[in-house]
């Protein structure tokens, strides 16, 4: 092993920036409908508020309470793919229990508009329930991983 030292000199930089909000306000609303668990498909509600340019891709996001960055979502779904109406204001999109976390916990559900290329809408805080099925069969992470251990065994 060895090192070398390098001839470059540390760069220092000073930046000024001035970050505004794209949305002032929220473009739509969102809710969590009923109970959510990893043992159920889940449903949103989301109403738009007012018009903006929706797209194919838009996207639902389901984000623990705290998030920081647009990409810290748990699991999404496509707007356009999943959505059923419900009726003339308000829309229904379901989101597939594979991607729901088996452990549940606080989170929010998150709008993402693709032509904006920001979050246009944020639910209050929800709780999703620890799945009951995983916990009837042993298979929380913790679990499992103590599994390959067994398996690995002779006595197994």
């Amino acid at each position: 092993m060895e090192y070398s030292i390098s001839d470059h000199k540390p760069v220092i930089g000073i930046f000024t920036l001035e970050l505004t909000k794209m949305q002032q306000t929220a473009l739509v609303t969102l809710r969590a409908e009923g109970d959510w668990s990893a043992d159920i498909d889940s449903m949103v509600l989301y109403q738009p508020l007012q018009l903006f340019p929706s797209s194919t891709w838009d996207w639902i996001g389901l984000y623990k309470v705290g998030f920081s960055s647009v990409s810290d979502y748990i699991t999404y779904t496509w707007v356009k793919d999943d959505e059923v109406a419900f009726n003339d204001e308000v829309m229904q999109v379901f989101m597939s229990k594979e991607g729901i976390p088996v452990r549940g916990g606080e989170c929010v559900l998150c709008y993402y508009s693709s032509n904006l290329r920001c979050i246009i809408g944020l639910s209050e805080p929800f709780k999703v329930q620890e799945s009951k099925v995983a916990v009837a069969e042993g298979l929380l992470p913790e679990r499992i991983n103590g599994l390959d251990k067994i398996a690995g065994s002779e006595e197994f």
